[in-house]
């Protein structure tokens, strides 16, 4: 019965991962995110023509925004790609070490969670 349950959690988890809106990009001009944005938006922030940073609500839901940066020569840097329909995938893994100390992907616009390291 138990193996049952875990099978039925596992799927269930699955399901709803998959129905979830996927991030989409908005990208604004500036170097300052706005104040409110959408749950499932990315922001890219784009100044004078370089990507600057990118900003999203943290995805365990503790209501944290985390800015990351974009911009050659910076580090920690991340690499931002955006597929055909909008979605963004980056490069490396996102791991928080405050705060939730989430670690996670963004792939075509969904989360991945990082195994405990």
């Amino acid at each position: 019965m138990k193996q049952l349950r875990d099978l039925w959690i596992l799927i269930w988890a699955w399901i709803h991962e998959w129905f979830k809106p996927c991030l989409q990009v908005i990208q604004i001009e500036g170097d300052t995110l706005p104040k409110k944005f959408g749950p499932h938006q990315l922001i890219q922030l784009i100044d004078d023509g370089d990507s600057w940073s990118a900003g999203f609500y943290c995805p365990c839901g503790c209501g944290d925004v985390l800015e990351i940066a974009l911009l050659y020569g910076v580090k920690p840097r991340w690499e931002l790609t955006i597929d055909h329909k909008g979605r963004p995938t980056l490069y490396p893994s996102v791991w928080r070490n405050t705060g939730c100390r989430s670690h996670f992907w963004i792939r075509q616009g969904r989360i991945q969670w990082c195994g405990a390291g």
